[in-house]
């Protein structure tokens, strides 16, 4: 998986990978509804599979990962 993959998940949407680091061991990620940008959802990779989290149990280092990740997106398509 990387990003700006595009995966359809069993809620019947397609989410674009935004972002994706490794944190504690774990790679996480954050996927974004590509038809409505309110609904984001957190997880990370286990055997090729998502677990999603709880926006909650995100921590602040974890956050600020994705979202440096994130910006890298956003300026390399400017």
């Amino acid at each position: 998986m990387k990003i700006t993959d595009v995966l359809s998940l069993s809620d019947g949407k397609n989410y674009m990978i935004t972002s994706k680091t490794r944190y504690n061991d774990k790679v996480y990620l954050c996927l974004v509804d590509v038809n409505n940008y309110d609904n984001v959802r957190f997880g990370y990779l286990e055997d090729d599979n998502i677990i999603f989290i709880k926006r909650e149990s995100i921590s602040e280092v974890l956050v600020l990962k994705l979202l440096k990740q994130m910006s890298k997106l956003i300026i390399n398509k400017e």
